[in-house]
């Protein structure tokens, strides 16, 4: 047991200084070395900053993702903090001006922030289950990151506006909470009865509220 118990401690270690030496390289080029200016796309620079931008979110949350038991949540968060971290590096901000080129750059960002909130909702949605001896809900962690992220994102697209107001802010998260209401609707759990002479039950989820997820006639 001691071992074992070792081995995790070692393993643990190796990962957190694998994540803090993948990160801290992102940050070296992004910052230090401002590899967002060099215009040839094959300098040695910008190869290195293409590599640590995709193995630095997968170093972080491809094991978190499996330990929190979230489907694909690793997969969502290298897309989103890969292509966040090339469009904010590389992009150049004065040509983000139309629709089409601020959906480039907040839905990239959108989903990384949403992983961050997604794995901290899994965490807490793990927590509770075993307290309650209940298995844990994935989708439901998922759908709270992505309120979470939507807000956040939200905030941001209005501080950057200019709009950023304690009244636009309430609205925001107002709008956010229906979102949430409205999807624990869409997705409630429902019992479903089963034949009553064989006793089976079993737990279904309400596509919506007008028939398509309602139990067909036997």
């Amino acid at each position: 047991m001691r071992v074992r118990a070792l081995g995790k401690l070692s393993l643990m270690l190796s990962w957190l200084v694998a994540v803090m030496l993948a990160w801290s390289i992102v940050f070296w080029l992004v910052v230090c070395q401002n590899v967002g200016g060099l215009q040839d796309f094959w300098a040695a620079e910008r190869l290195l900053a293409y590599g640590a931008f995709l193995i630095a979110p997968a170093l972080t949350f491809a094991p978190l993702g499996r330990l929190v038991r979230v489907p694909f949540l690793g997969i969502e968060a290298i897309a989103g903090w890969s292509t966040s971290l090339f469009v904010w590096t590389f992009i150049d901000p004065e040509r983000v001006r139309g629709p089409l080129a601020m959906l480039v750059v907040l839905l990239p960002l959108l989903v990384s922030v949403s992983s961050i909130f997604t794995l901290l909702s899994a965490a807490v949605e793990l927590r509770l289950a075993a307290r309650r001896a209940i298995l844990p809900d994935p989708l439901r962690a998922r759908r709270r990151g992505y309120v979470l992220g939507l807000f956040s994102v939200g905030c941001l697209l209005l501080h950057s506006l200019g709009a950023l107001t304690a009244i636009n802010v309430g609205l925001l998260a107002l709008i956010a909470l229906l979102v949430e209401l409205l999807a624990m609707t869409w997705f409630a759990p429902v019992r479903e009865i089963g034949d009553e002479s064989s006793g089976s039950t079993r737990d279904r989820r309400r596509r919506n509220e007008y028939g398509r997820g309602a139990p067909r006639p036997r």
